[in-house]
């Protein structure tokens, strides 16, 4: 035992001298030569994805931002590529061209009425248009809210010959927090609410390492232990884009929400006047399954919009808390989410697609 001990103590001081004065050495020979990835390569990496996301989706005067037209691109979400196709009018569509100019029905949401992190065939959008006789136009973008389902409906349908019956907005649970804090309507355009400023960077000096190899496998155990266990923060109780519903509520929510009714009530008035039948859809985060109830805030706001204005209101609140009542809330995320996300995969959005199968929309 004591001779184990001398040589493991041994050990340890040959590694930190070794770390000590050749640790910068060794590390930068396996970076250059890619036998492991350096921050530097990883961050660059990183940075790629974003160019070429930014490739397509493009600014837009009019409602913010859109999807550019007529594209087909590899997209990434958490790490997995899917394709990502539009056609002439920025509309993300089958990456086999469908005309749209005769299309009649409307969907409208954000990143979940998109599709993104999945092939489109997969998405209750891409579902939805392949039903038989039904031809749908998906204008849903990631990070839009009422504000600016608003003003791209009226921009497409004050511009283009669109003969469109019926329009159904997909109402996100991060909604009233992109009201409350990025967009407001501006001369009929959206407009970021908040002017982005130069913020003062921190001038922190950089501290010299004195031990690179421990240093390294330090941060590589802790990035082993998070991809083994990760800090999952959209499931937690503070998660701010969707825990509105079950915290109290704040100045802040209160413009959001009103803000959010107010864009509603004006797209209503608007397909009223051209006799377009409106539908809302509203569906839980995860964290709505954890922490707040079936007749949650977001039912209860927008069941009573509804009143006298919408031809449908589709409620997949009970779709899933229902299933809780025999499994776990967790098991049932795990079942309908992407892993550690707060989109649907697959089988959440093939059960969206369920209920407005079973709906008359012609």
């Amino acid at each position: 035992m004591k001779k184990f001990f001398y040589v493991s103590l041994y050990t340890v001081l040959i590694f930190l001298i070794s770390d000590f004065f050749f640790g910068k050495i060794i590390l930068d020979y396996l970076y250059k030569n890619e036998i492991i990835l350096s921050d530097e390569k990883r961050k660059i990496r990183l940075e790629e994805i974003q160019k070429q996301e930014k490739k397509y989706r493009i600014k837009n005067k009019i409602y913010h931002h859109t999807l550019k037209e007529d594209i087909k691109t590899q997209s990434n979400w958490g790490g997995k590529q899917y394709l990502t196709c539009t056609d002439k009018f920025g509309f993300r569509n089958f990456c086999d061209k469908i005309d749209n100019q005769n299309q009649n029905i409307i969907l409208i949401g954000d990143s979940f009425t998109e599709g993104i992190g999945l092939e489109y065939k997969n998405t209750f959008s891409g579902m939805f248009s392949k039903k038989m006789d039904l031809r749908v136009m998906n204008m849903g973008v990631s990070s839009y809210s009422p504000v600016i389902y608003k003003n791209k409906i009226k921009y497409f349908l004050d511009n283009y010959n669109f003969k469109i019956n019926h329009v159904i907005v997909f109402l996100d649970m991060s909604d009233i927090i992109d009201e409350a804090f990025y967009y407001i309507d501006c001369n009929n355009k959206v407009c970021d609410r908040i002017i982005k400023e130069n913020i003062p960077q921190n001038n922190f000096k950089e501290e010299k390492i004195k031990f690179p190899l421990l240093e390294f496998i330090k941060v590589s155990l802790k990035n082993i232990k998070r991809k083994i266990k990760p800090k999952v923060y959209i499931y937690r109780k503070d998660f701010a884009r969707s825990n509105w519903t079950f915290v109290e509520e704040t100045q802040n929510i209160k413009i959001g929400i009103q803000n959010s009714i107010l864009h509603m009530n004006n797209l209503y008035e608007y397909l009223n006047k051209k006799k377009i039948s409106l539908s809302i859809a509203v569906y839980p985060y995860p964290g709505q399954l954890l922490f707040d109830k079936a007749n949650s805030k977001q039912v209860k706001i927008w069941k009573d919009f509804c009143k006298n204005k919408c031809k449908y209101f589709i409620n997949y609140f009970p779709s899933f808390f229902d299933e809780t009542k025999n499994s776990n809330a967790k098991k049932i995320i795990d079942k309908y989410y992407i892993k550690n996300d707060v989109h649907f995969n697959f089988e959440g959005n093939k059960k969206i697609f369920e209920k407005l199968n079973n709906l008359e929309f012609q």
